[in-house]
C-alpha cells in the first residue's frame, strides 16, 4: 500500500527552537498583567477570537458545525461552541499561571491537546498558526492601549510556545497512527 515512514513534520521559520522556550522575567509579567484583561469577559473574548479565527479560515468554522446551514453567530451562540469556548480559556489560563512554576506540565497539556485535534477529522497542523496569529488581532482589541510593543512580543512569544508544543503533539499522534495502519496493512 505504499506507507511511507519518513517523518512528515514541517517546521515554520517562526517556530521556537528546542531548548531556546524560556521566558523572561519581563514576559511573564506582561503575560500575566494583561491576562485579567483579558478574562474581564472571558465568554466575549473568546467569541471575538472565534469569530476573527472563522473570518480568517473559513474551513476551520467547518470543524463546528453540526449543521451545514449554520451562521457564524449561531456556532458562537450554541452551548456546545460556549463550552467550547470556556475549555479554551481555562486551558489558556492554566498555561499563564504555570508559566513559572510547572512547565512540565503545561507541556504535556499542549502535547495532549495538539493531539486530540490530530483526531478532529480535517484539522490541519497549519491551523494552529490561524490561531496563534487571531489571538494576538484579539488581545490587541481587547487589551487596547496597554498592548504595547513588549506586551505584544510576549504574547508573541507565548503563542510561538504554544504552537511548538501542540504541533508536536499533533504530529506525534499522526506518525503512530500512520505507524499503525502500516502495521494493519502488513498483517492484511
Amino acid at each position: 500500500m505504499g506507507c511511507d515512514t519518513s517523518k512528515t513534520e514541517s517546521k515554520e521559520e517562526n517556530d521556537i527552537p528546542e531548548g531556546d522556550d524560556d521566558f523572561t522575567d519581563y514576559q511573564i509579567d506582561s503575560i500575566k498583567s494583561t491576562w485579567p484583561l483579558l478574562t474581564r469577559d472571558r465568554t466575549n473574548t473568546g467569541c471575538s477570537l472565534f469569530r476573527l479565527i472563522f473570518l480568517t479560515e473559513p474551513k476551520i468554522k467547518t470543524l463546528f458545525l453540526k449543521k451545514r446551514e449554520m451562521h457564524d453567530e449561531d456556532i458562537l451562540k450554541s452551548d456546545d461552541f460556549r463550552e467550547h469556548i470556556d475549555k479554551f480559556m481555562q486551558t489558556l489560563e492554566h498555561v499563564v499561571d504555570t508559566l513559572e512554576t510547572n512547565r512540565k506540565e503545561t507541556e504535556q497539556t499542549l502535547l495532549i491537546l495538539g493531539a486530540k485535534h490530530a483526531m478532529i477529522d480535517g484539522f490541519k497542523d497549519e491551523y494552529f498558526r490561524v490561531y496563534s496569529n487571531c489571538m494576538l488581532d484579539t488581545w490587541e482589541s481587547v487589551i487596547g492601549e496597554e498592548f504595547i510593543t513588549e506586551v505584544k512580543e510576549s504574547w508573541e512569544f507565548l503563542c510561538l510556545y504554544m504552537t511548538r508544543f501542540m504541533r508536536e503533539g499533533y504530529i506525534m499522534y499522526q506518525q503512530e497512527n500512520h505507524e499503525a495502519d502500516c502495521d494493519n496493512e502488513a498483517i492484511i
